[in-house]
């Protein structure tokens, strides 16, 4: 019997996504400031103007230089925060079959069972420059955490002897290390894939509508990449679960004395 049936770590295939706006930010001396409301919400704006003699006094640098360089200087930032796990053998056998979402096979039998709720949190600050002529460029910096909000291991309340266990806590072992390091890999890359994603500036003729097409434009590429990360974490658990995987466990736990 395989030591674990395990399909899906949440409800639907998605990332729980916990977004923490923030107002609109220009980094360079500030000429004015006012609140806009745009799209039905306040946008804070601290607009900076750039004007001929600011073009000069920073060495001619055109208003798309400026925007390129604005593009440069906006931060990435991906993190992973790791969760410490959480065992249980609390649960039957039956209990873990339907945890799992399992369709009725009578060769499986959830001996264990990983239950994995990925999270992140999502900051998004727009970086704006305006020429002073009704041009206003914006390249957003971003801040995101990915984690977990649920890490769990289930072994059923039948497994009493102390070989089996280990066999099969083992194998749970295994998913919890792919979810873990799939996650923390991913961290690692995703601020190369974000920073050129989003470094190019967008032009717009306001303050409030490049704020919210800059956080608009992050959420849809940072869900995009979500998706993709989850998509991969799930396929590398069912290479765990391959038929030959559980054969290979079952005759395991048939040598126990």
């Amino acid at each position: 019997m395989p030591t674990s049936d395990r399909r899906r770590i949440a409800p639907n295939p998605s990332i729980a996504l916990v977004r923490r706006e923030t107002a609109a930010r220009w980094p360079d001396a500030l000429h004015c400031a006012r609140g806009d409301t745009h799209g039905g919400g306040l946008v804070a704006v601290v607009l900076f103007v750039l004007t001929a003699a600011d073009a000069i006094a920073r060495g001619g640098l055109s208003f798309e230089d400026r925007c390129a360089r604005l593009g440069a200087e906006a931060k990435i930032s991906v993190t992973f925060e790791d969760k410490q796990v959480s065992r249980s053998d609390s649960r039957s056998l039956s209990e873990l079959k339907r945890l799992s979402g399992s369709r009725s096979n009578p060769y499986h039998s959830i001996l264990g069972l990983t239950h994995a709720l990925p999270s992140a949190s999502l900051a998004v600050t727009p970086n704006i420059l305006a020429d002073g002529r009704g041009r206003v460029c914006v390249v957003p910096s971003v801040e995101l955490k990915l984690g977990f909000s649920e890490l769990e291991v289930h072994l059923a309340t039948e497994l009493k002897d102390p070989c089996r266990l280990r066999i099969v806590e083992a194998h749970e072992n295994e998913h919890v290390g792919v979810w873990r390091n799939h996650f923390r890999i991913s961290a690692r890359l995703l601020e190369t894939v974000l920073r050129k994603q989003l470094a190019n500036p967008a032009y717009f003729v306001n303050p409030g509508e490049a704020a919210n097409e800059a956080r608009r434009r992050v959420n849809e590429v940072v869900g995009t990449l979500l998706q993709g990360i989850y998509d991969g974490a799930m396929a590398a658990n069912q290479q765990i679960d391959s038929p030959a995987s559980y054969q290979f466990e079952e005759g395991r736990m048939r040598s126990c004395p």
